[in-house]
């Protein structure tokens, strides 16, 4: 048996309980993008919701059988199982969407995930952090700028080996970011749960497999997947940008792809496919030369992407996963994308990228 279940939270995510009327609804999380996806959801009916400060969690759970007869259900022996149970997502609120029909009267509302806090709030006057200032501390205080306290932080001892400036009007969540790549780390991002998590940033070939996907009569995936390998957005140069200031241009670094027998080299395609990283740290020109010819290196690899439906379960944004389809190959990938429908018979539509060869 499965259920979606809502949980009506407070500004500071504490449960006001249960939020009953929900009809359906899509969730969508997205590991490349800094507010890491969104969702949605439709209600039968209007209640006591405060639109502005009210947030709402989503929850599957999953037991290993139907429940008895009323006289049974507090029987051990009887009751379901927990299989699973985990928050796919917790999200503030929109303003509803009325649905009039001559009968009834719906509303469709709009989530948007927890990092829309960050994204939405922005320091006042220009914002500048020196040299040698401890970077995750710096993260965290931004973070309970905005007013929110749960927050999982791996510790550091970072620094900034130059000073940053950041523009007013520039958002907490650009500033958090930009701080956050100086250190090493991920991007920020937000679990299930709600809680902000900022942790070090860790090489696919490093991590452990968090779900193996096998064909089989027990499998957990749909037989019919797709591969896709792009090749036309592969550069041919790139540009490592440093931070300037009003006294100094930012250094920037610049690497090119002049091999004739490379398929991506400029005369091999007779234009230039520029990509480009900002804020990129250092202190000598020959670290941006070294630093952009790293990137184009790595960028110069082809990214394939899977494209996989599964059945429902706990993965995060960027886990990797191990796929042996029917051809008995295994793929290890890293989790992008993953949408659902939250019904009973929902699966989870994936889009992995592909880590090894």
């Amino acid at each position: 048996m499965r259920i979606w279940s809502y949980e009506l939270l407070d500004h500071l995510d504490q449960s006001l309980g249960m939020l009953d009327g929900v009809t359906g609804g899509r969730g969508e999380i997205v590991a490349q993008s800094p507010l890491g996806g969104s969702a949605s959801i439709s209600l039968d009916h209007r209640q006591d919701i405060d639109w502005m400060s009210h947030r709402v969690r989503v929850i599957f759970t999953e037991t290993d059988q139907e429940p008895g007869p009323w006289w049974e259900v507090d029987a051990a022996d009887r009751a379901p199982r927990t299989v699973q149970s985990f928050a796919w997502g917790t999200y503030l609120l929109t303003s509803p969407k009325e649905k009039h029909t001559p009968f009834h009267l719906g509303y469709d509302v709009g989530l948007l995930t927890k990092m829309s806090i960050l994204h939405e709030d922005t320091v006042e006057g220009r914002y500048s952090l020196a040299e040698s200032t401890p970077i995750i501390p710096a993260v965290v205080e931004l973070i309970r700028s905005t007013g929110e306290a749960r927050i999982a932080v791996t510790p550091s001892d970072a620094v900034l080996t130059a000073g940053m400036t950041w523009e007013a009007g520039e958002t907490k969540l650009r500033i958090i970011n930009d701080l956050l790549q100086a250190a090493g780390y991920w991007s920020l991002w937000c679990d299930g749960s709600g809680q902000f998590r900022v942790e070090p940033y860790v090489d696919p070939s490093l991590r452990p497999v968090a779900f193996t996907f096998e064909h089989g009569e027990r499998s957990l995936h749909l037989p019919d997947w797709d591969r896709e390998q792009d090749h036309t957005s592969v550069p041919n140069r790139f540009l490592a940008v440093g931070v300037g200031d009003e006294e100094h241009e930012p250094l920037v670094g610049v690497a090119t792809n002049e091999n004739p027998n490379s398929p991506y080299s400029f005369q091999a395609r007779g234009r230039w496919i520029t990509a480009k990283e900002e804020g990129v740290e250092g202190e000598a020109q020959d670290e941006f030369d070294a630093y952009a010819e790293r990137k184009l290196r790595d960028a110069m690899n082809p990214v394939s992407r899977l494209r996989v439906s599964h059945d429902l379960m706990q993965l995060n944004p960027n886990d990797l996963v191990a796929f042996t389809p029917e051809d008995q190959r295994q793929r290890l990938a890293t989790v992008q994308r993953m949408s659902t429908s939250f019904t009973f018979d929902a699966v989870i539509a994936a889009e992995w990228r592909q880590v090894n060869d």
